[in-house]
């Protein structure tokens, strides 16, 4: 938690205290965001191609198997 502020006037006066929640992996620019759900989509991309690679290497290794039959 933060220190308390003390601000003394001699006069009346009005102090105004603004409390900005700054989260930095939250504060992203359209540019910066658009950099990261281009890697989040190419990692997705990625990983699906290594499923299909491996569902055709599986398919084709049990076609041959029981084509021996």
């Amino acid at each position: 938690m933060a220190d308390p502020v003390v601000i003394d006037c001699s006069t009346p006066c009005t102090v105004t205290v603004v409390h900005d929640l700054a989260l930095p992996p939250l504060q992203l620019d359209l540019a910066d965001a658009g950099l990261v759900a281009g890697a989040i989509l190419t990692v997705w991309a990625t990983a699906y191609a290594f499923r299909v690679l491996i569902r055709a290497l599986n398919v084709d290794r049990n076609e041959s198997v029981n084509s021996e039959d």
